[in-house]
């Protein structure tokens, strides 16, 4: 059997880059939460994937509009990758971060980030206590280029060697 724990333990061996999933809440403001459960999955068309737990409030909104932004973090964002990984009632406007809302698919856009992706969901399946959500590119731009903010090992990294 395996126990949660130390499933959790295992996953964190593997390193991920760290994105900000991006949406509008109910009031039509931002709303985000940090995440490495991100991929791409195909080219033609260009889609990606996002998990979301169930008990979040991006899960809802996500739910109700039917679209998302994904904001790959760099280096120098870890208070912004931070502030995004606490619940939103601990959120205290204690970290600045500028953004604008993205001309196709009317989501938040992160200033300095580098890259930003906005998408249409175009698929949703529920796997346990998520939902994969399966989102169509519609826009994207490429910001400056940067070592990315990396998680492992349940910390955050962010002077990453860029070359291998």
């Amino acid at each position: 059997m395996v126990i949660k724990d130390d499933f959790r333990r295992c996953m964190s061996e593997f390193a991920t880059g760290v994105t900000v999933v991006t949406t509008l809440d109910d009031e039509d403001k931002i709303h985000g939460m940090s995440a490495n459960s991100f991929t791409s999955i195909c080219l033609e068309p260009p889609l990606v994937l996002i998990c979301v737990a169930h008990n979040t409030n991006t899960y809802r909104y996500v739910e109700t509009r039917h679209r998302f932004g994904i904001n790959i973090l760099s280096g120098q964002q870890v208070d912004i990758g931070r502030y995004f990984a606490r619940r939103p009632a601990d959120r205290h406007g204690d970290v600045e971060y500028d953004y604008s809302i993205s001309p196709g698919c009317g989501v938040p856009a992160l200033k300095g980030v580098l890259a930003f992706f906005g998408c249409d969901v175009v698929s949703a399946h529920v796997y346990g206590d998520h939902t994969i959500y399966i989102g169509e590119v519609k826009e994207m731009s490429k910001g400056e280029a940067g070592p990315p903010l990396v998680f492992f090992k349940s910390r955050w990294f962010r002077n990453v060697d860029s070359e291998s």
